[in-house]
């Protein structure tokens, strides 16, 4: 692209232009390269915070399931089994290869599948008629689980609107033809200053891309749910 783009300004600007065309240049260069970089830094903040609250968010809701996990020794055996059966299915559900997919926000029918059975073993009445005091704190953090749960799918869908996008891309293709229409002596080393410039903002823009999906290759990981399974089976042993 840089190459190009020197090439291209090339054919309009003669390579004999006097050093008067770079000071003409140099002041729209500035104030472009000054609102762009206001604009790309105040998108990279953004979205680096809503990336760091998505990994808060993961984080939480795989402590949450370690607490469940632990508050079921207080269970009858029964339902102790069932409970602690339904928060490794949970688990595993989202271990799987539907991690970090695009539509990883709609796929999830197992785990809220054990949501449910989790919320109807916990919730039924006991045969004595009366509530067992631990199924009430059950309940109080199940239903912390299902608010972080709700909140990872909501986040996994991407939060800078397209208008935002086209500011953005055509912003640097604006500032990579000015750099472009400077005049060096050395072709060669125009090159690699536009070279420079081009691959600078490249990065600058899939690191804006990258925060925008969270959950993506590059993003947010399972490895606090596969942690969380570590701790279910400790406590088994124990």
């Amino acid at each position: 692209m840089s190459v190009g783009s020197v090439w291209l300004v090339g054919r309009f600007v003669s390579r004999d232009t006097g050093p008067e065309h770079n000071s003409i240049l140099s002041p729209f260069l500035t104030v472009v390269g000054l609102i762009f970089g206001a604009l790309l830094g105040f998108t990279v903040v953004v979205g680096w915070q809503q990336f760091l609250s998505a990994e808060v968010n993961v984080a939480n809701e795989a402590a949450v399931l370690t607490t469940l996990y632990r508050q079921t020794v207080a269970m009858p055996q029964d339902e102790q089994t069932q409970l602690r059966q339904q928060l490794r299915d949970y688990a595993r559900a989202l271990q799987g290869p539907e991690w970090g997919k695009d539509d990883f926000g709609k796929i999830g029918h197992e785990g809220r599948s054990a949501l449910l059975e989790m919320y109807r073993i916990a919730g039924r009445p006991q045969p004595s008629g009366a509530t067992v005091p631990v199924n009430q704190q059950f309940l109080s953090e199940l239903t912390n689980l299902a608010a972080d749960r709700s909140t990872r799918i909501l986040d996994s869908k991407p939060r800078i609107p397209p208008l935002l996008w086209c500011s953005l891309i055509c912003g640097s293709a604006v500032l990579i033809v000015l750099t472009s229409s400077m005049r060096l002596r050395d072709n060669r080393a125009h090159v690699v200053l536009v070279g420079v410039v081009t691959v600078l903002l490249g990065l600058l823009l899939y690191l804006v891309f990258t925060l925008d999906h969270p959950f993506g290759p590059m993003g947010v990981t399972a490895q606090p749910f596969a942690h969380a399974v570590t701790v279910f089976d400790s406590i088994d042993r124990s």
